[in-house]
């Protein structure tokens, strides 16, 4: 019975070490794909980042040039607000045609 007793030992054993290798080799790719993840997401947290800081700076952009749209229509110089008006509509449509040919 020892004997039996000792090949089933070496066969729970052998399992055993196949099942940790196993586990290893699992644990390892975790790892590696948690480190990829970790440089993905800090690559993307830059990039909004940098995202923020451009429209931050076209938001002060656009806010000064609304101060001097505000500024011109209280001068009363409507012809010319007219004129502003009817170019950015020339623009919209001008845009809105190429796109719609594509």
């Amino acid at each position: 019975m020892s004997r039996n007793s000792a090949r089933t030992d070496e066969m729970l054993e052998n399992e055993n070490n196949r099942l940790l290798e196993s586990v290893a080799a699992k644990a390892s790719l975790m790892k590696s794909v948690g480190l990829d993840m970790n440089r993905e997401v800090k690559s993307q947290n830059r990039q909004l980042s940098d995202m923020d800081g451009d429209f931050d700076s076209s938001g002060g952009l656009l806010g000064s040039t609304m101060a001097s749209l505000n500024n011109m229509t209280r001068s009363g110089n409507s012809r010319f607000m007219l004129y502003i008006v009817a170019g950015i509509l020339f623009v919209f449509f001008l845009i809105y045609y190429l796109t719609s040919m594509r």
